[in-house]
């Protein structure tokens, strides 16, 4: 995909929508206008339409989700569903309707119906019977004033010829449009909708396992297809004999398409809230100073969530998902490692308030203590050169000589040097362990090495490979050079200017790509929308900011210009009360970096990696005042 080449992402105006939508229902097959475009329901009528409308084909109205959504509060509130006009109307004008019930973040019941007059009622009595379960209680839970309702409703269910699963990852927006699968005949006829709250928090059952992080629009068809056809097999996406275009030739299986509305609660008590993507879009304006001093102690205090001081040290754990309140019970050593570079170094940067500064040094202090034990043989200092390098930044940062993590320090020193006196293997190791070493105080030996590593950095990545070695390459640069101009600079001031022509722009990203604008398409990648790994990028360009070397004082403000998209996408990676109505915990998500905008999980390398962006940003902006 070419960095411009991104208009899969967007919808069609109204019209073209519709021209566009005929001729797929043309396309597929004439048994579906038969039908008049909606599928039967398994356990109601035939849904009948007089003819296609812009009206049918989007999603419902936001009057008309606002009205399904009251009669629907006022069932659950009363534990009784009655007949109501709103409630026939959001029906009337729906492709389906999703319902999801939560009580204290977990699901407790979850109905998809096809639409119809009748749709919400059907949902409604199917959740509340789920609810029932869940509670073990015959009457009306005596929390049912306590439970959260989100709501989901379709366009038409417009038939769909995918002609691989691959091409529906890139043709339908993940976490926006929903998908669908019918098979069958008569009695038998199967059919199978998800929709995208469904894909989103998709791989995260009860089993509280860190989960598999999402679904794909084609994984979620592959599941689909597999359903229906009531064959497990099917949904083995890798398979030839499973391609979408052989099932549905084949296999007479006719696949689906749709666009959702979503409103959905952030707490029991409020009023439903319009969501994309599950979320909250963040507009440029956002981006400020002050703001991003208040991100940046969010970040820091949901790094502090992670971390248990003892005696001895720290527990770290590491990959987290919010959706099924899971994580990995311990960090390895080298995320652990640079959770607490970053959180010394924002600490000692003046950005963090007090509070969380002192706790940010408490808490860096504590895995520094940890890193030292070595406990056993895969945790020792010296198998992590990541490690080694963000251990000797902690204890620089931390301005202390550490005694009890003496042996670790030295074994670190040691890493450090082998890799700078190696051969480049991995840039951004490489980069980091020289803006370690340049560190070092009275070891002259590995300054020497840390000016030899990085001009050999930039022969092993050139200026178009260079974001290989992002952030930290920066960081090395600014440190073996710390006066006089840098000899680099050119090189990185034509990488700068060659990043910006892959930061998605509104223009690229659609109306369906609004919460992805800032982020760095990655031509290369299986997955070239913009996810966590545009971190590594933005880090580098906010690095370069901070030093007038870098970014002439009269070429500030255009830089500063360039940056705020890039600093908007980051703040829309961080979760907040928007996202939490997917999670079991809100408030351990808040702040914490996802994956991607479809993978919720959070890892403590992307949300310290987010934390050194932002402490850099706003050094770099108060630098210009």
């Amino acid at each position: 995909m070419h960095c411009r080449n991104v208009d899969c992402l967007q919808h069609p105006t109204a019209g073209a929508r519709v021209l566009a939508c005929l001729i797929t229902l043309v396309a597929a097959c004439v048994p579906a206008l038969g039908q008049e475009t909606l599928p039967k329901h398994p356990e109601g009528e035939e849904r009948k339409v007089e003819r296609l409308s812009p009206e049918l084909l989007s999603a419902p109205e936001p009057k008309l989700m606002m009205g399904g959504f009251a009669s629907l509060r006022k069932w659950i509130d009363g534990w009784d569903v009655a007949a109501s006009d709103e409630a026939k109307a959001l029906g009337d004008s729906s492709g389906a309707v999703c319902v999801t019930l939560r009580y204290g973040g977990r699901v407790v019941g979850r109905s998809v119906e096809v639409g119809g007059p009748d749709a919400l009622e059907r949902a409604a009595r199917n959740v509340m019977k789920d609810a029932l379960g869940f509670f073990g209680e015959k009457g009306k839970p005596k929390h049912a004033d306590r439970l959260a309702i989100s709501l989901e409703a379709a366009g038409a269910l417009i038939p769909y010829q995918p002609s691989s699963y691959d091409d529906s990852d890139l043709e339908i927006p993940a976490g926006l449009d929903g998908v669908g699968a019918r098979a069958g005949e008569r009695d038998r006829e199967r059919l199978r909708l998800v929709f995208p709250s469904m894909m989103l928090t998709f791989g995260h059952g009860a089993d509280r396992t860190v989960g598999s992080g999402g679904q794909s629009p084609g994984d979620a068809l592959a599941a689909c297809a597999a359903n229906v056809l009531e064959d497990p097999a099917v949904g083995i996406r890798g398979d030839t004999a499973n391609d979408p275009e052989r099932l549905m030739r084949d296999r007479k299986v006719t696949f689906y398409r749709f666009e959702v509305s979503q409103l959905a609660q952030i707490s029991p008590a409020e009023a439903p809230v319009f969501l994309f993507r599950q979320g909250k879009v963040f507009q440029e304006r956002d981006v400020n100073v002050a703001a991003m001093k208040t991100w940046a102690d969010g970040l820091a205090n949901h790094l502090l969530s992670r971390i248990s001081i003892h005696d001895k040290g720290a527990l770290v754990s590491g990959l987290y998902s919010p959706v099924s309140g899971a994580c990995v019970p311990r960090a390895e050593i080298a995320e652990q490692a640079l959770i607490g570079m970053a959180l010394a170094r924002a600490a000692q940067s003046g950005v963090l308030t007090a509070d969380v500064a002192g706790k940010s040094l408490d808490a860096a202090r504590a895995i520094v203590r940890d890193l030292a034990a070595g406990e056993s043989e895969k945790r020792k200092i010296e198998t992590s050169p990541i490690a080694s390098a963000a251990l000797l930044l902690t204890v620089q940062a931390l301005a202390t000589d550490a005694p009890e993590a003496k042996g670790a320090i030295e074994a670190a020193r040691r890493e450090v040097r082998n890799v700078l006196e190696g051969p480049v293997r991995a840039p951004s190791v490489t980069a980091l362990a020289a803006w370690a070493a340049a560190g070092v105080e009275g070891k002259p030996e590995l300054l020497a090495a840390a000016k030899s590593a990085v001009p050999a950095i930039f022969r092993a990545a050139p200026v178009e490979k260079l974001a290989a070695a992002m952030p930290w390459i920066v960081m090395a640069v600014r440190s073996v050079e710390p006066e006089g101009e840098i000899a680099s600079g050119v090189a990185l001031d034509q990488w700068r200017d060659l990043v910006y022509k892959f930061v998605m722009r509104p223009q690229d990203a659609g109306r369906d790509g609004e919460d992805l604008v800032g982020g760095l398409v990655f031509t290369g990648s299986r997955a070239p929308l913009p996810s966590a790994q545009s971190l590594r990028v933005i880090a580098g360009l906010a690095a370069m900011l901070n030093d007038n070397r870098l970014t002439p004082p009269a070429d500030r403000g255009v830089e500063i210009a360039r940056l705020v998209p890039s600093l908007r996408f980051v703040r829309q990676l961080m979760s907040d009360e928007y996202t939490g109505t997917m999670f079991v915990d809100p408030l351990r998500a808040e702040w914490g970096v996802r994956n991607s905008m479809w993978d919720q999980r959070m890892s403590g390398e992307a949300s310290a990696l987010a934390l050194i962006t932002l402490c850099e940003a706003i050094e770099g902006a108060e630098r210009g005042k």
